[in-house]
């Protein structure tokens, strides 16, 4: 583990007022994709968090960085970094591939893995913090494992044998405000599930058979709107991935047939305004599409030339955060 200081600021801006009357939850409805702030210039971004809009956690490969207002530390791990969580004391939790599930906090770490935790495997894909502080984790793989949640003193762990989970795989994972946790369930192409968890009680949102072919990604907006993109690339038929909302107690496409080709692994987020964040690529550039409720609205087609997104987040103050896999962190203020 290596600690360096940089000295570059985080002159983080975010704080812009808003002089318009046309706003959504309070944040101004336009749509800006003029880039802020550059972060992390010429680094892959694996994975950010976001505890205040001068506190955020990234992993770049390797590489954790903690951004702290101008100062940035950086500790250097031994496995790369897939997932960090933010918890209410500032230490952060990480899921690796190799090393099970960190927990930093101060200049300490700890290391949760299958030979002295029992996690189903030393790979975690994604993990989030609850309000209660629960820290629940992925650690599975076909017919393998599932959904883990430790309290500070004890793991559970909970798999198709032991909870509603209809596949051992979690391929996504999230938790709102009020603790309801979403997962999403893959493993066998039209099988795939999305769960709500309301203190302890299970709802699957859809056929319990399975309701989607495969799904990477998922978010879930301010008001519980549930956006996700409904992903073909495992399929021989060559159809077309589609994104869909939370509608009632069903589910509505977004995407009309005419819409561009929606990349394999899409990344997505839900804002503050409701709006829905989509990634794309085309020749070999990276773009950003958003879906206000009524319209979507793209930005330009080299707004990240020769590269891809990687991840998406969105801070307190509704600005964006999009990762990318060649050349860091870019900031759009909303």
């Amino acid at each position: 583990m290596r600690k360096a200081v940089l000295f570059t600021l985080l002159s983080l801006f975010l704080t812009g007022s808003c002089q318009k009357d046309d706003l959504v939850n309070n944040f101004d409805s336009d749509i800006s994709f003029e880039v802020s702030n550059h972060l992390l210039n010429g680094k892959h971004i694996n994975c950010i968090d976001i505890y205040s809009e001068r506190y955020v956690a990234i992993g770049s490969a390797k590489d954790l960085y903690l951004l702290d207002g101008s100062d940035q530390d950086i500790y250097t791990l031994d496995y790369d970094i897939y997932s960090l969580a933010i918890a209410s004391d500032k230490s952060v939790w990480i899921g690796t591939s190799g090393g099970g599930l960190g927990h930093l906090s101060g200049k300490k770490f700890t290391w949760y893995t299958n030979a002295n935790a029992g996690l189903p495997r030393d790979y975690v894909r994604h993990v989030e913090i609850a309000p209660d502080g629960d820290v629940w984790f992925t650690s599975c793989a076909f017919r393998i494992g599932g959904l883990g949640i430790f309290d500070g003193e004890k793991f559970e762990f909970l798999t198709p044998e032991n909870s509603p989970l209809n596949q051992n795989i979690v391929e996504d994972l999230e938790i709102d405000a009020d603790g309801t946790v979403y997962i999403v369930t893959t493993g066998t192409v039209g099988r795939t599930n999305i769960y709500r968890i309301t203190n302890g009680s299970w709802e699957c949102l859809g056929n319990e058979e399975g309701t989607f072919y495969w799904i990477f990604s998922f978010t879930v907006s301010h008001s519980g709107l549930i956006y996700l993109v409904e992903d073909f690339s495992l399929s021989s038929t060559m159809a077309a991935n589609k994104v869909y909302r939370s509608k009632d107690k069903g589910w509505e496409r977004i995407t009309p047939e005419d819409f561009p080709r929606i990349s394999y692994f899409s990344s997505i987020i839900a804002d503050k305004r409701d709006y829905c964040w989509l990634a794309g690529t085309e020749q070999e550039s990276a773009y950003l599409q958003v879906f206000t409720g009524k319209q979507w609205i793209k930005s330009s087609g080299n707004l990240f030339p020769d590269d891809f997104i990687t991840t998406l987040e969105v801070d307190g103050n509704n600005n964006i955060w999009v990762g990318t896999y060649n050349n860091g962190v870019f900031i759009l203020n909303q």
